[in-house]
């Protein structure tokens, strides 16, 4: 009888909502959850139920999926606005039940948030679950992707329904495993297309085999860590494929399956994955070609999800972008286009977004071909826009407007093609915005700057593989950069880029060595600087054996000068020991005294912007980092700086860091040296003193974005209190 009264509440609620002209969102949902946690177990349903869940590309994916089935004449009810937590898909039930539970339609489709899995559905029918990727996505919400992963697969050892895989996804790919009396796993591939490479361009996960630990082998890389593998020890990755795309023509917008060729509408790789899986799921339920592709042909790609669109006679292509797979991704299709154009890439910090924002430092804005011009917004324009200047683009071509509408009127005073990409509370402000301007304004009303620039490409940065031989440099900086591929989960790689912009912009070359197991051991006194940055649990295991080889030569090296640069997995490497969650030692170095021991609770962490007042030695400045660790380090003879928001070294910590005067050990990401130019040139002149044995002084630069960032984060902590202080 609760449940009966709580529905019709939420009925007489849902009718008041509509006539004021109001969705609702989760609000519906969140209101009935809070009365009854179980009320899922009360709804009847008598259809098949079908859930899309992913990193990237769910939305699309199950819209158009449920279009598809529409087409063939189906009722279906379905969250197509993407309200995918187990409120959303709890207020998509409410609107669309009966009194008495009972839900009248032919299919369910429900998108959902890749960590309420097994939320909504361990008290809810689930039929068929479509699992796309896994990327790092907003990781202080989510943790990190193999503790994400480990959710999922934990609730489908008892999960015996229709399970359909992206088999070119390791992550994904290894969840086929998780219930092996399951006979109802469908796995999907697409062939190699015109633009997938030999080697990873981008941030990716994909690195180990999670049943052998040995490193995956790819014949190919489609984008990010998605593309043809295989464990060279167990044959993980070798599985019979349910359904395979093949011959893909992204100029052409078409591909073909079971020998019939598919038009769509879009013309990037990761949509003929979201096709491909559709195509899945509708064949396992008897769609037949004829309505897939009549549907595929018709389906429209809008709401932000490469969404076309003309403003004022100016071709506009609008790209949600929520991680550095998407934006990689979305910059890929940019640079495809040869043709002159602009971009517009629009920040937000918002909770829904993830206060975290250094991801921002994986996206690939090298050799942006025929960017005439970028303009950056959102809640953090000042972060994007210096992260798009130290990639190398010019500055003077950079302008950041905090305020969304200046930033969409400075857009349109060219008329040339322009690229959006914003993340996810700023993508419909955004769309609003152009839409807004585009019938504020006509064509006579923009100001035409004729402009024939056209950028020179970069060329990528100058990294090398360990195994060359370094050449005396005398007017250079060298820098080791540890384990590239296993200790970045944080976009820490962010600190080498920013690291080689300031050294090159004083007129000092930046030579970066890169090394990682199996490449030809270092010597780490040829260095300046060695970096390493964070990673997660799994990996820190598989290179820390790695690691210890050089215990003597790195504490030599330390004790020499060279200037050690930590952060995170790598601060806790060099200590004693991490104790991990089950209780694992990991040895450290031992070049420190201080040690890490998990938090047992893996939901309780570290996580947050931070500020500290570092102290170091004639330098004394506010730090801003945002850190993300479930480690707590003791024994820190020497902190880093003094916590003035967040946590530090533990939590409520009055301490963060480790120091001495030519190492810095933190947990703060963002990454570190981004937001705080006075420590990246701190830094660099130590490492100039010490090669050269004298005094010298560094040539100012322009820091105006940075300054402007600081500034910002800085009076945007005035109003919190200190947790623990």
């Amino acid at each position: 009888m609760k449940n009966f009264f709580i529905i019709l509440a939420m009925k007489i609620l849902n009718l008041i909502l509509k006539i004021c002209h109001k969705n609702g969102g989760n609000f519906l949902g969140k209101i009935a959850y809070d009365w009854n946690p179980e009320i899922f177990k009360y709804f009847k349903v008598n259809c098949p139920v079908i859930a899309v869940s992913a990193t990237n590309g769910k939305t699309m994916t199950n819209n158009c999926i449920g279009y598809t089935l529409k087409t063939a004449g189906n009722k279906v009810v379905s969250n197509v606005e993407g309200n995918n937590m187990e409120t959303g898909i709890l207020s998509t039930i409410l609107k669309n039940c009966t009194l008495t539970g009972k839900i009248k339609a032919d299919y369910l489709v429900f998108e959902v948030d890749e960590s309420y899995i097994p939320v909504v559905f361990k008290n809810f029918r689930l039929d068929t679950l479509v699992i796309l990727n896994f990327f790092r996505d907003q990781l202080d919400r989510n943790g990190e992707v193999e503790s994400l992963i480990l959710r999922i697969n934990e609730f489908l050892k008892t999960y015996n329904g229709n399970l359909i895989l992206n088999n070119d996804d390791p992550n994904v790919a290894r969840l086929g495993q998780a219930n092996p009396s399951n006979k109802n796993i469908y796995y999907f591939s697409v062939d190699k297309y015109k633009f997938a490479t030999e080697k990873i361009k981008e941030a990716g996960e994909g690195k180990f085999c999670p049943f052998c630990k040995t490193r995956l082998e790819y014949e190919y890389y489609q984008y990010s860590h998605v593309g043809k593998f295989k464990c060279p020890n167990c044959n993980f990755g070798d599985n019979e494929i349910y359904k395979l795309a093949k011959n893909v023509d992204l100029k052409n917008r078409c591909f073909d399956i079971d020998e019939n060729t598919y038009k769509i509408n879009g013309n990037s790789i990761y949509l003929i994955y979201n096709y491909t899986a559709v195509y899945s799921v509708c064949s396992l339920y008897g769609i037949s070609n004829d309505v897939i592709k009549k549907a595929f042909s018709t389906f429209a790609l809008n709401n932000g999800r490469l969404e076309e669109i003309t403003i004022h006679g100016v071709p506009t292509i609008i790209n949600l972008a929520k991680n550095p797979t998407g934006s990689n991704v979305s910059l890929r299709i940019l640079n495809e286009d040869d043709s002159e154009k602009e971009l517009l890439f629009v920040l937000n910090d918002n909770i829904a977004d993830g206060f975290d924002v250094s991801w921002i430092w994986d996206i690939n804005f090298n050799n942006l071909n025929n960017v005439s011009r970028i303009i950056t917004s959102g809640t953090r324009a000042y972060d994007i826009a210096i992260r798009i200047k130290t990639s190398g683009f010019p500055a003077e071509k950079i302008e950041p407007y905090l305020n969304l509408e200046d930033a969409v009127k400075a857009l349109y005073k060219t008329n040339v093609k322009k690229y959006v990409i914003a993340n996810y509370t700023s993508l419909q402000p955004t769309r609003h915005e152009l839409k807004k301007f585009d019938e504020m304004n006509n064509n006579s009303n923009i100001t035409i700057v004729e402009t024939n620039d056209i950028i020179e490409k970069e060329t990528t940065d100058t990294i090398r593989q360990n195994n060359e031989t370094n050449s005396d440099c005398p007017n250079c900086l060298k820098i080791l950069y540890l384990y590239p591929d296993m200790l970045e989960l944080y976009g820490d790689y962010g600190n080498i880029q920013v690291l080689k912009y300031r050294i090159e912009s004083r007129g000092y070359k930046a030579i970066i060595d890169r090394y990682s197991i199996g490449d030809t051991a270092p010597n780490f006194n040829d260095y300046d600087i060695v970096f390493a940055g964070g990673g997660a649990d799994n990996e820190q295991s598989i290179l820390a054996e790695d690691l210890v080889k050089y215990k003597d030569n790195i504490k030599e090296a330390v004790e020499n000068g060279v200037f050690f640069l930590l952060i995170c997995g790598a601060y806790q490497l060099f200590g004693k020991y991490y104790k991990g969650v089950e209780g694992n030692i990991i040895p450290g170095l031992e070049v420190f005294d201080y040690y890490t021991v998990a938090n047992p609770d893996r939901k309780k962490r570290c996580i947050g912007n931070i500020v500290i007042d570092a102290n170091l030695n004639n330098l004394k400045t506010k730090v801003i980092g945002f850190e993300n660790h479930g480690g707590q380090t003791f024994d820190i003879s020497n902190s880093f700086g003094t916590v003035l928001f967040g946590n530090g070294n533990k939590f409520g910590d009055s301490e963060e860091g480790f120091f001495r005067s030519n190492v810095i050990a933190t947990y703060l990401h963002g990454p570190l040296l981004s937001k705080n130019p006075e420590l990246c040139d701190y830094i660099i002149k130590y490492c100039l003193d010490r090669k050269y044995n004298e005094n010298i002084e560094l040539e100012p630069l322009n820091d105006t974005f940075e300054n402007l960032c600081r500034d910002q984060l800085l009076m945007s902590f005035q109003g919190q209190v200190p947790n623990g202080h």
